[in-house]
C-alpha cells in the first residue's frame, strides 16, 4: 500500500484517500470503482449507487404531472442523459440490466402520454386507428399502474418510439459489443 501511495503521489502527482483506498483480490471481493462494481476478476458492471442516480434523473425529467410533445421531449431532453449514460456504462456485462432500464423508460414515457391526452377517448381515438379489436378500457390516464396496460401497449407499441428516434440502451450495448449480440 505504501509502495503504491508513494508511486500516485510523488511519481503522478494524485491525492489519494486513504479511508476510500484499499487492496482487494477481486476474485474474491468484488469492489467499486468510478460507478462500475469489478467482480470475478474481468466482469464489471454499473454499480446499484450508479443505476439508482441515472434512475433518479430519468424521474425528474419524465414527471408525471406535464404536457410535451413526446417527439420534442425525447429528442432535446431525454436522448442525451440516456446516451452519455449508456455510452459511459455500455462496456461492462450489463445487457440485462439495460433491457431493464429500456422497458422502464418506455413505460415513463408512455405515462407521459397518457397524462398528456388527458381524455381517454384520445385513448380510444389510437386504439381504434391501430385497429383494436377488443373491447375499449375504461382506466384512470393519471395512474402508474395505467401505463403498463396491454391497451396502453398496443396505442403506444415499442415501434412509435423507435419513431420518435428514441435512444435504446440496448441498441448502445450491442452497437458496442457487436461479438456478443
Amino acid at each position: 500500500m505504501r509502495t503504491v501511495v508513494k508511486l500516485l503521489e510523488e511519481g503522478l502527482g494524485l491525492k489519494v484517500h486513504l479511508d476510500k483506498t484499499k487492496i482487494v483480490d477481486n476474485l474474491v471481493e468484488p469492489f467499486i470503482f468510478l460507478g462500475y462494481v469489478f467482480k470475478q476478476g474481468y466482469y464489471h458492471s454499473p454499480s446499484d449507487k450508479a443505476v439508482k442516480k441515472f434512475k433518479k434523473r430519468i424521474k425528474d425529467v419524465t414527471k408525471r404531472n406535464q404536457t410535451i410533445n413526446l417527439e420534442e421531449f425525447v429528442k432535446h431532453r431525454l436522448n442525451p442523459i440516456i446516451r452519455g449514460w449508456g455510452r459511459y456504462f455500455g462496456i461492462g456485462f450489463s445487457k440485462k440490466l439495460f433491457q431493464q432500464l429500456d422497458s422502464w423508460i418506455r413505460r415513463r414515457l408512455r405515462m407521459i402520454q397518457l397524462r398528456s391526452w388527458r381524455k381517454i377517448r384520445k385513448l380510444h381515438r389510437e386504439l381504434r386507428k391501430r385497429m383494436w379489436e377488443g373491447e375499449l378500457p375504461h382506466l384512470s390516464m393519471t395512474k402508474w399502474r395505467s401505463s403498463l396496460t396491454q391497451h396502453v401497449h398496443f396505442a403506444i407499441p415499442n415501434e412509435r418510439f423507435r419513431e420518435i428516434k428514441l435512444v435504446f440502451l440496448l441498441d448502445i450495448y450491442n452497437e458496442l459489443h457487436p461479438q456478443r449480440g
